[in-house]
């Protein structure tokens, strides 16, 4: 189920900047749109995906979750986005030269703030019409963490402005790493006298 434009279970978050010129070559984020998407195409798995994306101004965002978690174990987050830049209706092909800076995120002490100081960032990239994986790992500094999904399409230097500035996350995944296990000391070739 998506309540207000967002995934069953997850928030809305986004950056904002004030716009300083009329080129978009100064870095500059507005509000995005959040739906559901279920468009053939730009859903990877299952039924949907969560869109973010907006029309003609650039912005930075995504969705996030805090879950529950046990400190000191290594969590890796996971998920799938997809990107599409253009003046152009869909069939036609992304402007594969923009940048989307799509990543995940992790928040190992889970205060849902994007911009806290220890969240950590996987690398970022532009997946644009294909479906790239974002993969990110932290280890848990309380009884929560926060998980992020992210997109950033301010440049600064880069006219970026699209009629169509849209993302498509899909398939996110939060797993434990179990520690390795100790290596059994090999035992003796000869008796023991």
């Amino acid at each position: 189920p998506y309540s207000g434009g967002a995934a069953g279970n997850w928030q809305k978050w986004s950056v904002s900047t004030a716009k300083s010129d009329e080129e978009c070559l100064v870095a500059y984020h507005l509000l995005p749109k959040w739906s559901v998407e279920t468009g053939s195409g730009f859903v990877r798995e299952g039924a949907a995906s969560q869109y973010v994306g907006n029309n003609w101004d650039t912005w930075a965002g995504g969705v996030y979750q805090t879950v529950p978690a046990t400190p000191g174990t290594v969590y890796r987050f996971t998920f799938y986005g997809r990107g599409r830049a253009s003046n152009e209706q869909v069939p036609a092909p992304s402007e594969t030269g923009l940048q989307i800076n799509m990543r995940a995120g992790i928040d190992p002490n889970g205060s849902g703030l994007w911009n806290d100081g220890d969240v950590v960032w996987g690398g970022a990239g532009s997946p644009h019409d294909t479906w790239q994986a974002f993969t990110v790992e932290a280890t848990a500094t309380g009884n929560q963490i926060t998980v992020f999904t992210s997109a950033d399409w301010g440049v600064t230097g880069v006219n970026q402005c699209r009629a169509h500035l849209d993302t498509w996350f899909d398939s996110g995944e939060l797993v434990a790493i179990t520690p390795p296990t100790a290596t059994p000391a090999p035992l003796p070739t000869q008796a023991p006298p």
